[in-house]
């Protein structure tokens, strides 16, 4: 038994220093070989393993321990024509059984201090896909491990004129492969398991910081997982299915900001300190185009804005609501203002005075109960359930909004009685940066002797009314 134990002891120690030996061998041919390499070899084969033209600005390195591989300085990634990755430093493993035969393959790439630059032009259309007539084929490679840290992200819609900033953000790509397809279909043919992390993303309005996804890319089903994330002091969570096998993506988003600060949001809008509270959103969506006016048209779903015992800096409504057919010295459509800013308003209002209805309105009005729900079918948002209730009154929203045709379809703002009948309602319709506002009609006064007389005769006779709002907002007690 011990002999059996001693010979099996010394084969493996043979099998050892036969793999030491050759180990050996491959670092002395590898150290021979690779400085014989110009730069010019490395960045076709680069440029091969990725598909793109890569160049080097900067020096080279090459590294034999522990693994074969080179280290190169001022990277540039180009892909049909444009400039879209610069890294100040890359490092590349070279597989040693390909090079002995004088051929450097690519077994993994990592990038450091990356500069990403993605422009979506007015067709759509991304700076790596190319033009849609392009039949040149991409080389199919297969990588198993691409890392990419310190990246700064430069997003431009030149469509739109919107650009964002994400970074620095780090990559870790398990798999990254492309398979042989022309070059205007570049999403079609890649497949990729990564994890994104970044300190921030950055846009005109909105910053949201600590962001996580996993990215799970298999050919024209692309998969954006486990997003997660801060903004405006809240909790972001989601998903995002993008699907680019039809004729134009189709894309389904699902998204959730929970606990966000009200104070926070309506900083997008203006300075002026509108308010206290934290609120919950949340949308499904299902859209698809190239362009966002086509992903507008088309787009399908639900949005949703509720929120608790806030405070908005627009006066004592109470009060002026109590006197409001002796002065009415103040709009219902200002109130509708905040209903609207809600999930899709910020598009909607984005021109809107709220300096002036909330900067010189005087007092705070306690607002226990918000809620506004939307139904969106191609472009067209219907209010299902848009009110709010004061301390006192409830006020209530009908109404669509068309973002196709940047029109307010006939959108009533309402104070409403226990009943849900309109006391007092006042119209908007017409283009969002220039609407026509009617007058406030007044149905029923609103003054208090009067009210509860005309409440005593309705119910003596049994009156009825046509119910402007029966969501799901009880009136205040």
């Amino acid at each position: 038994m011990i002999g059996q134990r001693s010979k099996t002891l010394k084969r493996l120690l043979i099998a050892l220093g036969g793999l030491l030996v050759l180990a050996i061998l491959g670092f002395a041919i590898a150290s021979f070989l690779l400085p014989q390499y110009s730069k010019s070899q490395l960045e076709r084969a680069a440029s091969d393993a990725l598909g793109m033209q890569v160049t080097i600005g900067g020096g080279l390195k090459v590294r034999l321990f522990p693994s074969i591989g080179v280290t190169l300085q001022d990277v540039r990634i180009r892909s049909q024509g444009t400039e879209w990755v610069a890294a100040q430093e890359a490092k590349m493993g070279i597989d040693l059984m390909p090079l002995l035969h004088r051929q450097i393959r690519i077994s993994w790439i990592g990038l450091a201090h990356v500069a990403l630059t993605v422009e979506q032009g007015r067709d759509g259309k991304f700076n790596f896909e190319g033009p849609s007539s392009a039949t040149g084929i991409l080389p199919a490679f297969d990588l198993a491990d691409v890392s990419l840290a310190d990246v700064t992200v430069i997003y431009t819609d030149k469509q739109n004129g919107n650009q964002w900033r994400a970074g620095p953000c780090d990559v870790q790509a398990s798999r990254i492969q492309m398979l042989a397809v022309r070059a205007a279909e570049l999403t079609h043919g890649l497949v990729i398991a990564a994890a994104v992390s970044c300190e921030q993303i950055q846009t005109r309005k909105l910053l949201m910081t600590d962001v996580k996804f996993a990215l799970d890319a298999k050919q024209a089903l692309w998969e954006f997982r486990g997003i997660t994330m801060r903004a405006y002091d809240g909790h972001g969570s989601g998903e995002v299915h993008a699907n680019f096998s039809g004729r134009v993506p189709t894309y389904r988003v699902h998204y959730v900001l929970s606990m966000f600060r009200v104070a926070e949001f309506w900083k997008t809008l203006s300075q002026q300190k509108i308010g206290e509270g934290v609120m919950d959103f949340s949308t499904d969506l299902t859209l698809s185009g190239y362009t966002v006016r086509e992903m507008t048209q088309s787009s399908v779903g639900t949005a949703s804005l509720r929120g608790s015992n806030l405070t908005l800096a627009i006066g004592d409504l109470d009060r002026e609501l109590s006197r409001y057919e002796s002065t009415q010295n103040f709009d219902l459509i200002d109130v509708g203002a905040f209903l609207l800013a809600g999930p899709l308003g910020v598009a909607v209002t984005k021109g809107y005075d709220y300096a002036r209805v909330f900067g010189s309105a005087g007092g705070s009005s306690e607002i226990p109960r918000f809620i506004s729900e939307w139904q969106i079918e191609h472009g067209v948002a219907q209010a299902t359930d848009v009110a709010m209730t004061t301390n006192k009154n409830r006020l209530a929203l009908h109404g669509s909004l068309d973002f196709v045709g940047e029109q307010f379809q006939d959108v009533t703002v309402a104070l409403v009685d226990e009943q849900g009948c309109v006391r007092v309602q006042q119209k908007v319709r017409g283009p969002f940066t220039k609407p026509d506002v009617q007058k406030p009609n007044v149905l029923v006064s609103v003054t208090g002797p009067v009210r509860k007389l005309l409440k005593q005769a309705n119910h003596l006779v049994g009156g009825r009314c046509d119910v402007f709002y029966a969501g799901a907002l009880p009136p205040p007690k």
